[in-house]
């Protein structure tokens, strides 16, 4: 399962490693918006966070050994890793001792202590004139429609060119003759709603660098949006062309709802840093529904159309009823899930993690006949490698095949021969020159 989003792996595989990448002056502008220093603060694991807090009011540097002696011996790995993570994020400096980076102290204090330019958290507009549960509402229903139309549960189902780039650039799907998941993509959807919006995030920033756009503003307005309240209209006068365009795009997601003149932030982004999981709808339910026999017979107890679509991608569907659906994991339905990149281990894992309570009573929790089945269906599909050649074929005579045959073998093309049929397969590579040898002779 997905750590929860306050742990540093959690952090290091979304944003942190985007920040520890941004050159000097780059990060400066980050750092000098309220907002962003917040929100980075908030993704931060509990002892980054406390090394942060015992440093905000210290305005002389600290010797190392001074900052390892605020940890018991035991911690001193933990607080040794932590104190390098916050190095690379530049949030921590070193002149003459350990201290943090000015600019992100300063603007720390002013988001805590509500000082410097507040407008760094949005310019509120009035009272809501939509509910936090309508918000929700239309929030999930986009999300869920992008998931549904990853999966191919329904062709009436379109998105918009903002989602389709980030679905293209992101590999989570790809154009093979139209659009199909990947390998990627079905990773995403294993995913709780919070990994996959940061995984959108990170995804459009690196598009914001290929468009040109000005990386730090794209990345203090996403901080600034990531740390506004819910339900709260928020006016969209002081924005800039860019954050305009973000509005835009990111309503597409359901992250945002957009009014005139206004905007209000949904759960999807308000929860990043919140520490909170909504699990009702943006998330597969941690409830187990499925019951895996030893034949391959699947039973699942569920009435998710995300769900059901997600078994589609791996079983063949025989009976389905309102809350309830059966099926069979078999030797084509694996293959057509392996041929869209999804892997045997991204299977077993699936259904391991939906087992029913029932099926956890079990060591292992599913059937081995059944797991190894699928894993030794991935390697028989893995063991054959297509490869372009050249057959030939109908030799006139004897000696035409054996000069034929002597040739590519001696220059190493061959891939496949029957010499009492006088036939012959060549690489691509060596076709050009058997041609030519056959011309001359």
């Amino acid at each position: 399962m997905t750590q929860p989003l306050g742990s540093e792996e959690e952090f290091r595989s979304t944003i942190a490693e985007y920040l520890e990448s941004l050159p000097t002056q780059f990060t400066r502008r980050v750092f000098s918006n309220p907002a962003a220093c917040l929100a980075i603060f908030r993704l931060l694991s509990t002892v980054g966070k406390q090394l942060i807090l015992s440093m905000l009011y210290l305005d002389t540097p600290l010797a190392l050994a001074q900052l390892h002696q605020w940890a018991r011996p035991t911690h001193q790995r933990t607080v040794k890793a932590k104190i390098h993570q916050l190095r690379k994020l530049q949030i921590l400096t070193e002149d003459q001792g350990i201290a943090l980076n000015p600019i992100f102290r300063e603007q720390l204090r002013n988001a805590l202590t509500g000082g410097g330019d507040f407008s760094a958290f949005g310019i509120p507009s009035g009272q809501p004139r939509v509910t936090v549960q309508w918000l929700k509402r239309y929030a999930d229903e986009k999300w869920e429609a992008i998931l549904h139309y990853m999966v191919g549960r329904s062709h009436d189902i379109t998105v918009s060119e903002s989602v389709l780039g980030i679905l293209r650039t992101s590999r989570l799907m790809e154009d093979n003759g139209g659009m199909t998941i990947t390998n990627s993509g079905f990773q995403f959807l294993l995913q709780d709603a919070v990994a996959q919006v940061w995984t959108v995030l990170l995804q459009y920033l690196r598009l914001a660098e290929m468009h040109e756009m000005d990386v730090v503003e794209v990345l203090n307005f996403l901080f600034q949006l990531i740390s506004l309240q819910l339900g709260q209209p928020y006016s969209v006068e002081a924005l800039t062309g860019n954050q305009r365009r973000m509005l835009s795009e990111l309503c597409d997601f359901g992250l945002l709802y957009q009014s005139t003149g206004r905007f209000y932030p949904t759960h999807l982004i308000t929860s990043l840093t919140s520490g909170s999981h909504d699990t009702e709808s943006t998330k597969l339910s941690d409830q187990g529904f499925i019951i895996l026999e030893t034949n391959g017979r699947l039973y699942a107890y569920t009435s998710s159309p995300l769900q059901i679509a997600i078994l589609n991608l791996f079983v063949d569907m025989v009976n389905r009823f309102p809350n309830f659906i059966t099926g069979m994991v078999t030797r084509e339905s694996v293959r057509r899930a392996l041929t869209h990149g999804i892997t045997a281990e991204q299977i077993v894992t699936f259904l391991t993690t939906h087992a029913h309570p029932q099926m956890h009573a079990r060591v292992p929790i599913l059937p081995i006949t059944v797991t190894d089945q699928i894993r030794l269906w991935e390697r028989e599909r893995n063991r054959l490698k297509p490869t372009q050649a050249h057959f030939y074929k109908d030799f006139a005579a004897k000696q035409d095949f054996e000069r034929v045959f002597r040739y590519a073998q001696d220059i190493g093309v061959i891939l496949w021969a029957n010499i009492e049929k006088r036939q012959l397969v060549v690489s691509r590579q060596g076709h050009p020159k058997i041609v030519e040898m056959i011309r001359k002779k």
